[in-house]
């Protein structure tokens, strides 16, 4: 039986993005466009796992020990790498919980363009939309209706996935990299500066993060 948990998450079907997808024969048209689309290359040339990841930022539970995944609260800014690390790891353990990867997370940007040109956007705006400016993906500073502060869980809902932008994402750690990474951006910054598909790294894990929240995937 499928715990209550599970209901916020939905599957991404990264196994199923091929070099031969229409939407990757889009020719990129800005630097942000061909960065994202050779890493986007890459990683299904690497090969691609299945995952499921929520459909809105978490929040806290009422004392703030634990986080839930609910619409119509604050999103659980204010916490470092390492208390994200934990969570994620204790949020469905049974379900493969933990902090979504780099490779995990470029591979939902990639579905969630391919979502978007299947949905009628041109290869050119979907594209644009999540490498150049997202503006109409998330909440930023210059959105319609920006609240120039955090808006609650289950905001501006675009192909099934709420709250975008808003905050940023925390991504796992990456033995590589020497560090983790946060991806996309939050509220006070522009669209078209920070979209969907940046990615910022960092080493300081025990520092905890006003605009960020850490960004869970189930791998089963």
């Amino acid at each position: 039986m499928k715990n209550a948990k599970d209901n916020m998450f939905v599957l991404i079907e990264a196994s199923k993005l091929s070099l031969d997808d229409k939407f990757m024969q889009h020719r990129p048209t800005s630097d942000n466009e061909r960065r994202f689309k050779k890493l986007l290359t890459k990683a299904i040339k690497n090969g691609l796992s299945d995952f499921w990841v929520s459909t809105l930022d978490p929040s806290f539970n009422e004392d703030k020990t634990n986080i839930v995944f609910e619409a119509g609260k604050m999103p659980a800014v204010g916490k470092s790498y390492n208390w994200w690390e934990k969570k994620a790891d204790e949020y469905l353990p049974e379900r493969g919980s933990h902090l979504g990867t780099k490779k995990e997370r470029i591979a939902f940007l990639g579905v969630l363009i391919k979502t978007l040109v299947e949905r009628g956007s041109t290869f050119h705006n979907s594209w644009k939309a999540v490498c150049d400016d997202s503006i109409f993906l998330g909440h930023y500073r210059n959105s319609v209706n920006a609240k120039f502060d955090f808006e609650v869980t289950g905001s501006r809902e675009i192909c099934g996935f709420c709250d975008l932008a808003n905050t940023y994402k925390i991504l796992a750690w990456d033995k590589e990299a020497g560090g983790f990474w946060l991806a996309g951006s939050c509220y006070c910054n522009y669209g078209d500066y920070f979209p969907l598909a940046s990615l910022f790294h960092y080493t300081h894990h025990y520092t905890g993060s006003n605009y960020s929240v850490g960004w869970i995937v189930l791998s089963k």
